[in-house]
This record gives structure tokens, sequence and C-alpha cells, in this order.
């Protein structure tokens, strides 16, 4: 198991930091950047030979509340290690609710792992062009590789007019 980002040159990828440890995963997360477009990636892995608890969904809770208020499109991605093709599994629904709260959504929709399980994840918001994910077996590893593509834009943002006054000027 483990994490790790690595890009291409002229590609750049700035660490964006949470400041929390977590004890239930490993993840890194960071801003990815290519000319004038950039995102930001989640990436988590949650080791099989642990028990799915409380604390990862409060843990993961807790990250994704910091990163819903950056100002780029956020993707998570990564080995979670939950059955995510049975939609009915406590954990697994536990799991998606919990994306769904942050208007995120998996765009994996095959198996990837040697035993058929849906373990890992590419997920976007729901309201940005649904990346096209491959399911590539990479030959070493019971784990299936998954690679990518999508179209990046920038939500736009929200304004509301206000109209106010300096309080020295309200007439008491």
């Amino acid at each position: 198991g483990g994490v790790g980002i690595a890009a291409a040159n002229g590609v750049r990828l700035q660490p964006i930091n949470v400041s929390r440890l977590r004890s239930t995963f490993e993840f890194i997360c960071c801003r990815i950047t290519s000319r004038d477009v950039s995102c930001v990636v989640l990436l988590v892995y949650r080791p099989g030979s642990a028990a799915i608890c409380n604390a990862f969904f409060e843990e993961l809770s807790s990250i994704l509340d910091h990163l819903a208020t950056l100002d780029a499109p956020l993707i998570v991605a990564g080995d979670v290690n939950i059955h995510l093709e049975r939609p009915d599994e406590p954990h697994s629904r536990r799991f998606t609710a919990l994306l769904a709260t942050y208007g995120l959504q998996s765009h994996v929709s095959s198996p990837t792992h040697d035993h058929g399980g849906w373990l890992d994840i590419v997920a976007t918001r729901v309201d940005l062009p649904a990346p096209t994910v491959e399911v590539i077996h990479p030959g070493f590893s019971d784990h299936r590789l998954l690679r990518w593509t999508g179209e990046l834009h920038r939500p736009a943002p929200v304004y509301s007019r206000v109209t106010s006054r300096p309080w020295r000027k309200i007439n008491i």
C-alpha cells in the first residue's frame, strides 16, 4: 500500500496541508496546475487489512470539509478497500453517501481487483463533466491501475449583492 503523485514536465504540483494526522488511512493532497487550468487531487489509501471503522469516515469527512472551501475542481482517487460494487452493504452505502454530501460521485463501474471487487475510486463533482475511467491490469498487482481523462472546468463563482452602511453612519 501507500500513495504517491508524480507529474510530467510542465505540470506543477503544490502540496495542500490539511494539518491533521490520520490514523485510519494514508493520503496525499495537492493542487495540480498545467498551463492555466488546475484541480485539487486527494489520493487515498485505506489498508484492506484494517477494519472499516467510524474513525475512517470522520477523518475523511474532516479532510473533505477543508477541501470543499477551495476554488478548484476536486478529484478524490485511490484505494479505499470498500466493496462499492455492493451498494446495499452498510460501509458502501455510508461511503457513497459521504461522497454525495460533498457533491462527489465515483466514476468506476468495473472490477478493480483480481477477486472482482470495486475497491478503488475516481470521484469528481456531479456538476462537472464526468471523466472517462480506464481500468488497466498492470500485471504486477492484485489491484488495477485507474487512468482517467476528463475536461476541467472551474465552477462558476457565486456572487451576491449586499447593501450596507458603515457603523459610524448609523443614526442612533
